[in-house]
C-alpha cells in the first residue's frame, strides 16, 4: 500500500471545495504510487488526481512541477498542476506540499511500434519547443561531471574491464564536449522511457507524458537518445526494424534537427547510455548499502551492453 497520509471524505471535500470542478462523487488511494502519495478523485465535471509529496518541502515540490505547469499552460499533456478559484496550483494539506492534475488518458505499452516512435518522437519536440519559454532554469544533476565523479565511488563494485570501459567512455565524452556544448539546449525530460509515456488504447496518438520531476536543463539531443536507448533497441543495443530513424522523423517534422545534431547523433547514443549505466549503478550500490530489497533495481548491464555497442 502506497498510501502513506490518509485522508478523509471531509477533507477532500474541503480540499476540491477550492476547485471549480464540481461536487465531490468519489475518491480512491492508488497504490502503484512508490515516493508520493496518490488519489484517483471523482467530481461531477471529471476525473482526477490528488498528490501529496511525502519527501520533498513546499519549496522543492514548486521547483519540481514548475515546469509541468508551464507546460500544461501551454495545453500539452502532461501532468499539469490545476488552478483553483484564487488561482493558486501549490497547496498544503496534513502538513504535505498537494496538487491537483486531471487525470490524463491513455494506457503504458509494453512493445512501441514504429508508430508509436514516431509519435513520441514529435511530442517531445513539441514539449521541447513550449519549455523554450520558461525563463526559469534547473541543473543537471546527471550529467557528464557526476559521471565522472562516480569513477571512484563505483571502483569496488566493477570488474577491471567494467572500470576500463567506464573510465574510457568518460575520457571520451571529455574530450568531445566542445562539440556536444555545441549543440542546441533547454529543458529536458531526461527520463522519457516508454513507461513514462500513455497512448490512447488502440492508437499510436500520444495521451500523455509523464513523470516530469527529474527533468532539468539540458542537451536537446540527450533527450532524444535516451527514448531511442529504450524505444528502439532491444538489451544488447540492436536496433529493432526503422524504429530509430521514425523515432528521428517524428521529432523532425515537428523541430527539424540541425546538421550538428544529426552529426553528434553517436555521440548521444553513447552519452545516454553511460548516463543510464552509472545511474542504475549508482541505485544498485545504494541499496546494497542499505540492505534493502533488490527485486525493483534494473539490470545496470543492459546499458552496459548499448554503450558497448554504440562504441563499436
Amino acid at each position: 500500500m502506497s498510501v502513506y497520509t490518509p485522508l478523509t471524505q471531509p477533507q477532500v471535500e474541503a480540499f476540491m471545495s477550492g476547485f471549480p470542478l464540481g461536487e465531490l462523487q468519489s475518491y480512491k488511494g492508488i497504490e502503484a504510487g512508490v515516493e508520493n502519495t496518490n488519489f484517483f478523485v471523482n467530481t461531477s465535471q471529471g476525473e482526477f488526481v490528488l498528490t501529496l509529496f511525502e519527501q520533498h518541502q513546499y519549496d522543492e515540490v514548486r521547483e519540481l512541477v514548475t515546469l509541468a505547469h508551464h507546460l500544461g499552460q501551454a495545453g500539452l499533456q502532461v501532468p499539469a498542476p490545476l488552478e483553483d478559484k484564487q488561482g493558486e496550483w501549490l497547496h498544503t494539506l496534513e502538513n504535505k506540499p498537494a496538487i491537483l492534475c486531471k487525470r490524463l488518458p491513455g494506457e503504458h505499452i509494453e512493445q512501441p511500434t514504429e508508430a508509436h516512435c514516431y509519435a513520441i518522437g514529435a511530442a517531445l519536440a513539441e514539449l521541447h519547443l513550449a519549455a523554450q519559454s520558461l525563463e526559469q532554469s534547473r541543473p543537471d544533476d546527471h550529467g557528464l561531471e557526476w559521471a565522472s565523479t562516480m569513477l571512484d565511488e563505483l571502483a569496488d563494485d566493477l570488474s577491471t574491464a567494467e572500470k576500463s570501459l567506464l573510465a574510457d567512455e568518460v575520457q571520451w565524452q571529455q574530450a568531445n564536449q566542445a562539440q556536444w556544448q555545441a549543440l542546441p539546449t533547454g529543458w529536458i525530460h531526461g527520463d522519457l522511457f516508454h513507461d513514462n509515456a500513455l497512448f490512447v488504447a488502440g492508437s499510436d496518438q500520444v495521451g500523455a507524458i509523464l513523470d516530469l520531476y527529474h527533468a532539468s536543463s539540458g542537451t536537446l539531443l540527450m533527450d532524444i537518445a535516451i527514448i531511442a536507448n529504450d524505444w528502439c533497441c532491444d538489451k544488447q543495443g540492436n536496433w529493432l526494424g526503422n524504429k530509430q530513424q521514425s523515432l528521428l522523423d517524428g521529432y523532425s517534422s515537428v523541430r527539424p534537427l540541425t546538421d550538428a545534431e544529426l552529426a553528434g547523433w553517436n555521440q548521444a547514443l553513447r552519452a545516454g547510455a553511460l548516463r543510464w549505466w552509472v545511474g542504475r549503478l549508482a541505485n544498485r550500490r545504494k541499496q546494497q548499502q542499505s540492505g534493502a530489497e533488490m527485486t525493483a533495481i534494473k539490470d545496470p548491464g543492459e546499458y552496459q551492453a548499448k554503450l558497448e555497442k554504440h562504441r563499436s
